[in-house]
């Protein structure tokens, strides 16, 4: 079946490809598919699952894994619609670290990975914006072999309509890398003929408010859905820590000696005192997840990629959601058939669960 699939996606891409084939917001249907094939990452079993194989596609790529584990796979259909499914976290101490070393750099720059690599990358216009560095780092390992083939297919087959997509850790990529085509399209480095559309299932927090504006903007009218499991602790992930810092400006808070001078002076002791109070307690937490899953977390990472430079975090980590919401709200019946487990914190992140809320909800009505 796989190689009949190939096949077809062959005779038919010069004549169907020059199409718009994929529509803006949620289809349930093309979810549910994308869930199918993102279970296809991972070959061993998992409990109680029953996500079934993919209907559509069929897998014609696989790529090797990078230091950190990170990997995708490309499917086709008939139709002449490409997809590239990064995969999410994996039982791998490499794979989890990925995931904690959860400083922000900003959007905008350039990684030295190693003496002969560096990775330049522009994922939003905001010099305020900031993403995830270890995603990013998934995202410079994975880019190597995700742009060729976007390009050979673009290019020699004509291919127009793409679809990204990421559970997990892989939806976390999954954004960043829609950001980094879009920046390519942008430059005329990549077709603007393509139509990127983009599915991110289960996903944790890519960025801060800068980067969510930006990106949300340039998925704007539907072309990014994030599908979230109310009962899943993953998207409420990593840690989001505001400071005075990152609001937009001009704010009331940054010289607030300026708004409260008109106040008597005892007013103005106690206004100071609390503001500080509150303003100093965040920018201690901050400076401590810099300090751990920052710099710390580098010293693993470095491990891995030895040659790899530290970069300059932000003084930031307010971490925000990205992409059109879609939201999977479990009942009764659900919580019956995946009841709460203290032992097992990923019950509700699964495969499954999402598969099964998305098909209750959205598809059985």
């Amino acid at each position: 079946m796989k190689y009949f699939y190939i096949l077809l996606f062959c005779l038919f891409t010069t004549s169907v490809c020059n199409a718009q084939l994929l529509k803006p917001g949620f289809d349930a249907k093309e979810y549910l598919e994308m869930l199918r094939i993102s279970r296809q990452q991972f070959n061993d079993p998992i409990k109680d699952d029953h996500t079934p194989l993919p209907k559509q596609y069929a897998l014609v790529y696989r790529s090797p894994e990078g230091a950190l584990k990170n990997r995708w796979d490309l499917w086709v259909n008939n139709k002449g619609i490409a997809v590239i499914s990064i995969r999410g976290t994996t039982q791998s101490e490499q794979s989890w670290l990925e995931n904690f070393y959860a400083a922000m750099v900003p959007a905008s720059g350039k990684l030295h990975i190693s003496d002969s690599e560096e990775f330049a990358y522009n994922l939003a216009a905001n010099p305020k914006a900031g993403v995830h560095i270890g995603w990013l780092l998934g995202l410079a390992d994975l880019s190597k072999t995700i742009l060729p083939k976007i390009y050979w297919l673009n290019q020699v087959k004509g291919v127009k309509n793409f679809i990204i997509v990421g559970h997990s850790q892989g939806a976390a990529i999954a954004c960043l890398l829609r950001s980094y085509l879009g920046d390519l399209q942008s430059k005329q480095l990549l077709g603007n003929d393509i139509t990127f559309k983009t599915y991110c299932s289960a996903p944790p927090k890519p960025g801060n408010i800068y980067y969510s504006y930006d990106f949300n903007y340039l998925t704007r009218n539907g072309w990014c859905v994030s599908v979230v499991n109310a009962a899943d602790w993953v998207p409420q992930t990593p840690f989001t820590i505001q400071t005075i810092n990152t609001f937009n400006t001009p704010n009331p808070f940054v010289n607030i000696n300026d708004h409260i001078k008109s106040q008597p002076f005892f007013k103005r002791l106690y206004i100071k005192h609390i503001f500080n109070k509150l303003k100093k307690t965040p920018e201690n937490a901050q400076e401590a997840h810099e300090d751990y899953l920052g710099k710390l977390a580098y010293t693993f990472v470095q491990k891995q990629l030895p040659k790899f430079k530290e970069p300059v975090y932000m003084k930031d980590n307010s971490f925000t959601a990205c992409g059109t919401p879609i939201i999977l709200m479990p009942d009764n019946t659900y919580h019956k058939q995946f009841p709460d487990d203290p032992k097992d914190v990923f019950e509700h992140h699964m495969f499954w669960p999402y598969y099964y809320l998305a098909q209750a909800e959205y598809l059985n009505q």
